[in-house]
């Protein structure tokens, strides 16, 4: 399906020869925004994220939701003839994304210096849990390692239990937004700074979920201490929960500053907390959270969600339920964003996922089709680079393709 408004990176080809989510997340980013981006799995094999939890008639909602907007060919780069498509395939790209293990692509031949020669413009962005240099460069990276050596797993949970790991791919997502930000800046200075030039673009799990942490380095130096484990609570502000209703739902709130705090106890009928010197301010707030967040929880159950939620909202502090997926599907703020939209899926029924973010006002990024079979764009794809039928149907008899 064509554009129906112009898209901000049409024009711009994207080669990519990734698994999973991180890599492919910056793929699927680039091209909901317009990029033509090519998907190449391993014949036979395909992308693991094929497989990935389960599969309902035919359909599984993680590659269909991740390998959106993308063409699809198979093609084997570890052998000297596909490694022969591949750079032909290369020598008119804008961008090449790979998640190899550092070392596997020049092991096979294929290196960016040999690349550029061919063809200057190529950005290459290079995902890997480690990076591509240090001592553990060559181990395997998988997101959730990089959750928990990131420090980010020993800071989330409660005090008296273990570290907890997110059920998404958070690590993964962080990676994948940084990579595809990361390209952007590559194009702009080979394009608009003008030097005419690609580079390699070094993209680690690792540090995409490290820098997310907050000045944690800055924290640990001045005070000698590591963060601790506090539940829903917060040590820079207070009251910052999540609360029980009378109904057996949650809301969260969100204190922080002391405007939004007075406003907070003078809707509880309690502003005579203000002036108590254990909640003067946010600083006593925080050190005296054991005493007041029981204060607040006591008045939230004695109401139910939709009651709470209202008188919060109506007096300006800053609250929220928490919402499951059913939640948001119903929610009205959701709907009038798109925040879930309806997928188109060939002849198949349309497929609910994620809307289109961030929005651009001028050329907004659009969800052509969901993710698509192994092999569906090869004829088209190939035969582009000016592989006859019978040269393509030779490589696939040979594996290649």
């Amino acid at each position: 399906m064509p554009p129906t408004h112009a898209a901000a990176l049409q024009g711009l080809k994207v080669v990519e020869c990734a698994t999973v989510i991180a890599a492919p997340l910056c793929g699927r980013l680039l091209a909901d925004f317009g990029a033509d981006v090519i998907h190449v799995e391993p014949p036979q094999k395909g992308d693991p994220l094929r497989k990935f939890g389960f599969t309902k008639d035919g359909v599984n909602p993680w590659w269909k939701h991740y390998a959106r907007n993308k063409r699809f060919v198979t093609l084997n780069i570890s052998r000297p003839k596909g490694r022969e498509v591949l750079i032909r395939m290369l020598a008119d790209a804008d961008i090449f994304i790979e998640n190899f293990r550092p070392g596997r692509l020049e092991e096979w031949g294929i290196h960016y210096e040999e690349l550029a020669e061919i063809n200057p413009l190529l950005v290459m962005v290079r995902v890997s849990g480690f990076g591509q240099t240090g001592p553990y460069s060559s181990q395997p990276g998988f997101g959730t390692l990089m959750e928990a050596m990131s420090g980010f797993a020993d800071m989330t949970g409660f005090p008296e239990g273990p570290p907890v790991l997110p059920t998404f791919a958070l690590a993964d997502s962080f990676a994948g937004f940084y990579a595809a930000t990361a390209a952007m800046f590559a194009i702009y200075h080979r394009d608009i700074i003008g030097t005419g030039k690609g580079q390699v673009v070094d993209v680690s799990i690792l540090e995409s979920v490290f820098s997310m942490l907050g000045p944690n380095a800055l924290v640990h130096q001045m005070t000698g201490e590591v963060p601790k484990r506090t539940g829903n609570r917060n040590t820079t502000s207070a009251p910052r929960n999540v609360y029980r209703t009378r109904d057996g739902r949650w809301i969260a709130i969100a204190a922080s500053t002391q405007s939004t705090a007075e406003r907070l106890l003078t809707t509880m009928g309690r502003p005579e907390l203000i002036e108590d010197p254990r909640f003067s301010d946010n600083t006593q707030r925080v050190a005296n959270a054991d005493v007041l967040d029981p204060l607040v929880a006591a008045w939230i159950e004695t109401q139910n969600l939709a009651e709470v939620d209202s008188l919060l909202r109506a007096n300006e502090v800053p609250a929220g339920p928490i919402n499951n997926i059913a939640d948001i599907l119903s929610d009205p703020h959701a709907i009038a964003r798109d925040m879930v939209v309806a997928a188109p899926d060939g002849e198949n029924p349309p497929l609910n996922m994620e809307g289109i973010f961030p929005k651009l006002s001028e050329t907004p990024g659009e969800i052509h089709h969901a993710g698509g079979d192994m092999g569906a764009d090869n004829e088209a794809v190939f035969g582009a680079l000016g592989l006859s039928a019978e040269e393509i149907a030779a490589l696939t008899d040979d594996g290649i393709i």
